[in-house]
């Protein structure tokens, strides 16, 4: 077989030039000694000897000019030719072809065939088989070469008859496999040039008998039969009439039924290889044209071929590829089923693995665009992450691996709405696009992936050097896409959307002018690929758009069917985009409809109330189909709703709002950390309020007090929710909901945000690291086999790794929870399990009376009350509040407060200025429009027992959370004001929720303790802090009350030991500093010995059945105005963690005030409550009139601050 590749004339000898056809003349008397050469040795002294009579010098080049003489010279050679036997005819020959090498003369090579022809009869006429073989194995690829020469068909025919009688007289053996691949590589020529499929048929008959003959181990002709057999099979395939000969060999190489079949390696040679070629056909020109075969052929490779772990993820990424296409689950199931499993076929250290991680990674990312499940994209960031820095990635490809890994990220941040995450993604992108090389085939690929995350960076960020790079990369990959290549609508489309953009930042309308010529461009060309189509209606509508509010805003003239098209083009938009399988995108869709349409009804002089109706279809049906990210989904849910209010009544605007709420969980994730969390609670904190007022206004009170209820302390709710006992009846699947919660519940709990470090950090650790490492010159990589410089940039990147390693464990327990928790509902009586609950629930609380919520909004504000003996709540207008006079008020007091230095971080302010006017109209606002009219409306519910105020309970909302209602009241020295405050009529308290306050009562539904165990902390000399000695002062006061404390004073102090004090008592002291963080404030915080006893830190815990924290420290009440409804204070936290009465400070207080209302209030537990905390709010109510007679009335700041929540 040695002589089988250069019997492939078509693949491996190049074609002759035409400079070299018409070789320089050669003088007659080198013809001659040429011609002389050919004769047999043994007549060639004859032939000198005639030569010598000759009456001239036959070496002589003028005198062998003459044509005579030629002539002459010519018939005496032919005649003593014919007298020449087969072999010499076919040594003389191959002095032709030699001849032919030097000059490419094609006189020599036709003279090598006509004596090779000549030798072939003398052999024929001898009957000498083998003669006639060996002349026939030299003569195939003369006329090979003379048909590459000339192009004449009829060469190729001599070939190819030629190649049939060699065949015919050769035995089966590896030359006769030679003959046979060249005598169909020899048909397909031929094929190529009439078009006979007869000549395909015996092309692929020719190929496998010579692949047939072929030994097991010939490892360098096998692949070169099974590309050649591919190829015949391809042309049936394309082609309807040979289709039955490709069915019927495919089946045959599949099963291996017949007589003549192929062993297992070669059919899987043959089919790997087509399947491969079909695969790489559909990645380059997209469609679905052989897609079952394809997934077909590489099937059966796989069951031929188990082992192999190249076949295995080929197979994988063409099922990958058919679910993409045509939307069938079970394609993505296999694909990555089969991805996982070509794993377990490679060493770590195979170079073959990177490829393979690289396909499971993008199979991961499909099943996570279908499913929605976040733990799938994390994976695939993590199996990128692994290919990307997997030691035998050749640098050369790493370009490809770093744009996956983006693409990852990318697909991630889409849902997850990380901007870390897009960071990342714009990192890893920009780093393939600039190192890809400039002639790789991907290189425009790369550019406009780039471009678009640059866009979508932009879009957040609005960084205008984001937007000119996108615009710059993204017209490259424009121009780098053939105009017939698949890709080019898309590209073009993703430079129309960069294009409106930048009309956005620079106002130059040639830009949307281009982004609508490219949308009208590609729409025609798109015709065949649904989601293209979709796409370009998208782009056209909102340039359209766009022009017509430029030139609105520029004053330039407006189009007048600017918006009608705008319309019409969304509307394809989201109709195109419904008929595919599945799609992420349809609330972005949608929200582009809903837009159009709501200008055109705006803008209009005579509106149309079906634009109305048809945009609020739009945003209703982009709220209701799950989309990327949900963010999307609740933005045209508030549309639709804040629609429906406004134009079909609030009957319909609830109906609307409901979807608001049910899509509230998937907004605020417990999947995601805490300041993520608080960050999307900032962004519809006011749909909440907006959503209250319009059931209030409908007259459906109780729905208002839940919906109010899901609005407020959304992530001490999760918390809650999380640490709820399961019922022991569910069995497993309360256990495995235990191990979930137990996990989960101090996940994300950190106080100060994530930070993954930026490529600059990440590039400065690296290049110390590295420096580190090579000044270590003796010192080994940890890592066997891995350089120093592969081994810093892992070191560098390993904080950002742990740290999402950390996020990605709480997005998986998080999806868990909540598939356990469906489970859980369906189960037969489990129907309101860790469901939002409901006004009958929430009606339990009134056992200690009244409980208040106030819903303050722009439209209106509102008391909801629930109170004991009533099953339906009570609505209580506030008409002469505002959220603009809450704003106002709150805005007051902060300046005094602020002005008089009580919002200081310190306790300790024994001479304060606390008498002012400000605070007095303050009071006087909160009596007159809050306080008073709900009093009154409930003064038939307001019974005194025993001799005790009635208790009311206090929730407001927004502004008026940081007003204090308990000192509510006219404070002037006139009789006609007498019984004008608050605290003459009721005893007040505050929850932060009613859930919470529900919990509160749980905790103290114990009977109540004669001697609790109580535990006191103070803090004389804070590290860093100014000294409070009169903490030890407040101490000793509470100890003489309760002499069996626990005391930690001073240095005992210690963050673990308070808090292991805490489990172990029922009650707790705080007499400390503490500080309000306003820009975070989960970092709010008890100062001790060793650091910082924070709110965050507090939600991590879950003290059981404990009664009562009195927290005697600046602020402890006092929360974000950012977040009012959130109550992100300590005295929450202390509420959250399992404590039934809290009592807090709302703003800095005094070291004798701290003292004296401790006492009152210690002693009017033992002495009036027997040691009943569940009386703490009467305590402090008694505590706080006993100061008010010590000093004065009117220093409000002295005796407001003190507060209590709970039961």
């Amino acid at each position: 077989m040695s002589h089988l590749p250069p019997l492939l004339p078509n693949r491996l000898h190049p074609r002759p030039s035409d400079d070299n056809n018409d070789p320089d003349e050669i003088s007659p008397s080198v013809a001659l000694a040429l011609k002389l050469s050919t004769l047999p040795s043994d007549l060639f002294d004859q032939v000198l000897a005639s030569l010598a009579t000759f009456p001239y010098d036959i070496w002589d080049d003028d005198a062998m000019k003459d044509a005579d003489i030629i002539d002459a010279l010519q018939s005496d050679m032919d005649a003593r030719r014919a007298k020449m036997t087969p072999r010499d005819k076919l040594e003389i020959a191959m002095l032709f072809v030699e001849e032919f090498d030097k000059t490419r003369n094609l006189d020599s090579l036709n003279q090598a065939i006509a004596m090779m022809e000549g030798a072939v009869n003398g052999f024929n006429a001898e009957q000498d088989t083998k003669g006639v073989f060996l002349v026939l194995h030299q003569i195939i690829p003369c006329l090979t070469r003379r048909f590459n020469l000339t192009g004449e068909l009829k060469d190729i025919s001599e070939v190819i008859e030629a190649l049939r009688a060699a065949i015919r007289i050769s035995p089966d053996n590896d030359q006769t496999a030679e003959v046979l691949y060249t005598l169909g590589d020899s048909l397909l020529d031929r094929f190529d040039g009439f078009g006979e499929q007869d000549d395909v048929m015996e092309s692929l008959k020719a190929f496998l008998k010579g692949l047939s003959l072929l030994p097991e181990d010939d490892d360098e002709h096998i692949p070169l039969f099974g590309k050649q057999i591919a190829e015949s099979l391809k042309i049936c395939l394309a082609r309807p009439q040979l289709l039955p000969i490709f069915t019927a060999t495919k089946d045959d190489l599949v099963d291996g039924t017949a007589s003549d079949s192929l062993s297992k390696r070669k059919r899987a040679q043959i089919l790997r290889t087509l399947g491969e070629e079909l695969l790489e056909q559909l990645l380059e020109v997209g469609g679905i044209q052989n897609l079952d075969e394809c997934v077909d052929l590489l099937r059966a490779v796989t069951d031929l071929d188990p082992k192999n772990a190249n076949v295995m993820t080929f197979y994988g990424l063409s099922r990958l590829i058919r679910f993409e296409r045509l939307g069938d689950s079970e394609d993505l199931s296999t694909a990555l089923a089969t991805q996982k499993a070509t794993l377990h076929l490679v060493e770590e250290t195979d170079e073959r693995l990177p490829g393979i991680l690289n396909n499971l990674g993008n199979a991961l990312q499909a099943r996570f665009e279908y499913a929605g499940k976040v733990v799938d994209i994390d994976e695939a960031v993590n199996v990128h992450i692994r290919a990307l820095y997997h030691p035998k990635v050749k640098e050369e490809e790493r370009f490809t691996f770093q744009s996956s890994l983006g693409t990852a990220y990318h697909r991630r941040f889409e849902h997850l709405w990380d901007l870390m995450d897009l960071d990342a993604s714009v990192d890893a992108k920009q780093m393939a696009a600039t190192t890809v090389p400039n002639d790789h085939p991907t290189r425009a690929q790369l550019y406009a992936s780039y471009g678009g995350v640059l866009l979508q960076r932009y879009s957040l960020s609005h960084r205008p050097e984001d937007l000119e790079k996108s615009l710059e990369v993204q017209q490259e990959a424009v121009e780098l896409t053939p105009p017939t290549h698949p890709a080019r609508p898309l590209r073009l489309l993703n430079l129309a959307q960069t294009l409106g953009d930048h009309v956005i930042l620079t106002r130059d309308l040639r830009s949307i002018e281009k982004a609508i010529s490219i949308a009208e461009e590609v729409i025609p060309m798109a015709n065949s690929n649904s989601h293209h189509l979709a796409l370009a209606h998208l782009r056209l509508a909102s340039a359209l758009r766009m022009r017509y509010l430029v030139n609105k805003d520029t004053q330039n003239d407006i189009c007048s069917d600017d918006l009608d098209r705008a319309v019409d083009a969304a509307r394809r938009a989201v109709d195109t985009l419904a008929t595919l399988p599945t799609s992420l995108h349809m609330a972005t869709f949608c929200q582009e409809l809903g837009d159009c349409l709501l200008v055109r009804f705006q803008d209009a002089e005579s509106p149309s109330a079906s634009d109305i109706d048809e945009a609020i279809a739009a945003f209703k049906k982009g709220a209701e189909v799950p989309s990327n990210p949900v963010l999307l989904q609740i933005s045209c849910a508030i549309e639709a709703a804040r629609l429906c209010t406004t134009f079909r009544g609030v009957e319909s605007g609830i109906i609307a709002y409901t979807t608001f709420f049910e899509l509230l969980p998937k907004a605020i994730w417990i999947g995601n950390g805490l300041h993520r969390r608080y960050e999307d609670i900032g962004t519809i904190r006011h749909t909440l309020s907006e959503a209250v007022a319009v059931a209030i206004q409908a007259g459906e009170l109780n729905l208002a007090l839940e919906w109010a209820e899901q609005g407020r302390c959304i992530v001490w709710s999760q918390i809650l929710q999380i640490r709820q006992p399961v019922n022991p009846a569910l069995g497993n699947l309360a256990i495995e909901m235990e191990s979930v919660t137990s996990k989960l519940q101090n996940m994300g709990m950190e106080s100060r945000p994530s930070i993954k470090y930026p490529s600059k950090q990440t590039t400065a650790l690296m290049s110390a690291a590295f420096l580190h490492f090579s000044s270590l010159e003796d010192e080994p990589v940890p890592i066997e086999g891995m350089s120093r410089e592969e081994y810093a940039h892992r070191l560098a990147i390993l904080p950002t790794l742990l740290l999402d390693a950390n996020q990605q464990e709480q997005r998986r327990l998080a999806e868990k929870y909540e598939d356990l928790v469906i489970q859980a509902q369906e189960l037969s009586g489990s129907d309101g399990f860790l469901r939002p609950k409901r006004f009958s629930e929430l009606y339990a609380i009134t056992s200690q009376g009244p409980v208040v919520f106030i819903n303050v909004c722009e439209e209106r504000c509102d008391a909801i009350c629930i109170v004991p003996g009533q099953k339906e709540a009570v609505l209580i207008p506030l008409e002469n509040f505002s959220e603009e006079k809450a704003m106002e008020t709150l805005s007051s007091l902060i300046d005094d407060l602020e002005e008089k230095n009580f919002r200081a971080k310190f306790r300790g302010y024994s001479k304060l200025t606390a008498r002012t006017e400000k605070i007095r109209n303050i009071l006087g606002i909160l009596w007159t429009d809050v306080v008073q009219p709900i009093l009154l409306k409930l003064e038939e519910h307001l019974v005194a027992e025993n001799g005790n105020l009635p208790h009311v309970t206090w929730c407001p909302s927004g502004s008026l959370s940081f007003l204090p209602l308990h000192a509510a009241g006219i404070y002037k020295n006139n009789e006609s004001y007498v019984g004008q405050r608050i605290f003459d009529h009721v005893v007040s308290s505050y929850t932060p929720s009613i859930t919470a306050l529900l919990a509160a009562q749980n905790q103290n539904s114990t009977q109540p303790l004669a001697a609790p165990r109580v535990l006191a902390i103070s803090q004389p000399n804070t590290p860093n802090e100014a000294e409070l000695p009169f903490t030890v002062t407040e101490v000793e006061t509470v100890q003489k009350i309760h002499p069996d404390l626990t005391w930690l004073n001073d240095t005992e102090g210690t963050k673990d030991a308070v808090l292991k004090g805490i489990r172990q008592h029922d009650w707790v002291h705080f007499a400390c500093h503490g500080v309000l963080n306003l820009e975070n404030p989960l970092q709010s915080a008890f100062l001790l010995q060793d650091g910082s006893l924070e709110v965050a830190d507090l939600m991590k815990e879950s003290f059981h059945h404990k009664k009562l924290a009195y927290l005697s420290a600046c602020r402890t009440a006092a929360g974000s105005e950012k977040l009012p409804e959130e109550a992100v204070h300590l005295a929450a936290g202390m509420l959250m963690a399992g404590f039934a009465d809290v009592v807090g400070t709302l703003w800095a207080i005094g070291d004798d005030d701290a003292t004296f209302v401790a006492e009152h209030f210690y002693r009017y537990l033992k002495e009036e409550g027997s040691g009943d905390s569940r009386l703490s709010s009467y305590a402090l109510h008694h505590a706080i009139r006993k100061q008010r007679e010590s000093i004065r009335e009117d220093d409000f700041y002295r005796w407001i601050p003190f507060i209590h929540f709970g039961v």
